[in-house]
C-alpha cells in the first residue's frame, strides 16, 4: 500500500493506493477517525461487482450499512439523482454528524461529493473510486458537481474528501473501453506536467492495458501527485489549477452535444487533447513532432468513437457555455512543449470556430 498526502491551506487528507485496499477499507476508515455507519452512495453495477467485499469490511467496524443507489452513466449526474440522494438521507434520518462514502466512478464521486457539500450545509465524505479515471483524477481535489442541460459540471461546489482509497484490483473488472477512458486522463497528466510519465506509458502500454499491478500503481501515484501538487497551489481554480482542464474545453462540448451518451468522459478528453494539440501546432505553439507523438499514444491506447457526424452548431453552442470562456474571453489550455502546459487567454473566436468546424468534419 502506498500513501500520498494532499496538503491544502486548511485541509489535509491521505490517498491510499494498492491491491486489496477494498477489503481493508473498514479498518482504514476507522483509523482516519470516522465514527458511525457511513451512507454509501453507489450504483448497481459497482455494488454487484464489489459491494459484498466493501460491506463485509465496513460492517466489521461500523455495523449495518445503508446504501443509496443511483443510475450508472454520465447522464445520471443530474439534479434528479441528487434529490434521490437527499430523499434517501432524510429517510435514514441523517444529520450533521452523518458522513457519506462515495463508492464508484467519477459520476458517483462527483454527485456524492456535491450531496455531502450541500446536505445540512456540509458533512464529511470519503471516496473509494473504482475506475481508473476516478482514481487518478475526479476523486482528488474536491471539485463536486452535477450536469445541467446547458453543460457539464456547471452547478457544483468545492468540498474536499477526508480520505481516498484506491484499490488497483478493482480495475480488473472494468470493461476495456472504461479502462482506456481512464488511461486518456493519465496521458493528460503526462502531457501537462511530466514527459517522463508519457515515456513510461509508451514503454509499458501493453502491461497497463492488461492491468499489471505495478504499472497501475505507478501511473495512479504519478497522476495523483501531479494533481495534488497543482491543487495545493490553487485549491479553488482561480489560476494555475486551470491547466488540469487540458483537453476538457472541446472534450466537454463534444460530450454535451451528444447528450453524454456517445462518449466516455476520458474519450471526450482524448478528442479535446487531439484538438488542442492540432490547434496549438497550427498557431505555432508546439512542434509537429511532439504533437504527433502524443496523438500516436492516444490512438495506440484505444480506438476513439468518431466525431465526424456531430453537428458543429451543437458543439459550438456547448463550447460558448463553458466555464473557461470567461466574459467572452476565450481561454484554452495549450502545450508549449510536451510536459508543459500554459493558460492562453484571448483565443481568436473566428479562428477557433473555423478550426473546430474543419476538425469535426475530418475526424
Amino acid at each position: 500500500m502506498k500513501t500520498l498526502d494532499v496538503s491544502l491551506k486548511d485541509h489535509r487528507y491521505p490517498i491510499f493506493v494498492g491491491a486489496g485496499a477494498l477489503a481493508k477499507s473498514g479498518s482504514m476508515l476507522a483509523g482516519q477517525g470516522f465514527k458511525g455507519a457511513p451512507i454509501v452512495i453507489s450504483n448497481p453495477t459497482v455494488m454487484r461487482l464489489h459491494g459484498k467485499t466493501l460491506l463485509a469490511s465496513l460492517e466489521k467496524e461500523f455495523g449495518k450499512i445503508p446504501v443509496i443507489r443511483i443510475g450508472d452513466g454520465e447522464r445520471f449526474k443530474s439534479h434528479k439523482s441528487l434529490f434521490k440522494i437527499y430523499d434517501g438521507m432524510f429517510r435514514l434520518r441523517a444529520g450533521r454528524s452523518s458522513w457519506i462514502l462515495a463508492f464508484g466512478g467519477g459520476v458517483v464521486g462527483d454527485i456524492a461529493g456535491f450531496a455531502a457539500a450541500t446536505f445540512m450545509r456540509g458533512i464529511p465524505y470519503a471516496m473509494i473510486p473504482t475506475t481508473l479515471l476516478s482514481q487518478v483524477d475526479s476523486s482528488i481535489g474536491g471539485k463536486t458537481a452535477v450536469n445541467v442541460p446547458q453543460g457539464k459540471n456547471l452547478v457544483g461546489a468545492f468540498h474536499q474528501p477526508s480520505v481516498v482509497i484506491a484499490d488497483t484490483e478493482a480495475l480488473k473488472t472494468l470493461p476495456p473501453r472504461e479502462l482506456v477512458s481512464g488511461l486518456y486522463e493519465v496521458i493528460k497528466y503526462g502531457a501537462i506536467a511530466s514527459k517522463s510519465l508519457i515515456g513510461y506509458i509508451e514503454k509499458r502500454l501493453p502491461d497497463i492495458l492488461k492491468c499489471g499491478a505495478c504499472e497501475l500503481e505507478h501511473i495512479i501515484i504519478a497522476s495523483a501527485k501531479i494533481k495534488a501538487d497543482v491543487v495545493a497551489l490553487d485549491e479553488k481554480e482561480t489560476g494555475p489549477r486551470a491547466i488540469l482542464n487540458y483537453g476538457h474545453t472541446v472534450g466537454h462540448a463534444i460530450e454535451a452535444a451528444t447528450d453524454y451518451r456517445k462518449f466516455r468522459h476520458g474519450e471526450g478528453v482524448a478528442w479535446g487533447m487531439i484538438a488542442a494539440l492540432r490547434y496549438g501546432s497550427e498557431i505555432g505553439l508546439l512542434r509537429e513532432t511532439e504533437a504527433g507523438r502524443l496523438i500516436r499514444l492516444i490512438n495506440n491506447a484505444g480506438k476513439l468513437p468518431a466525431v465526424k457526424n456531430i453537428p458543429f452548431d451543437d458543439v459550438w453552442k456547448a463550447l460558448m457555455l463553458d466555464k473557461k470562456f470567461q466574459r467572452g474571453d476565450i481561454r484554452m489550455i495549450l502545450l508549449d512543449e510536451l510536459g508543459k502546459a500554459a493558460i492562453y487567454n484571448g483565443i481568436e473566436k473566428e479562428s477557433l470556430r473555423a478550426f473546430l468546424k474543419k476538425f469535426l468534419n475530418e475526424n
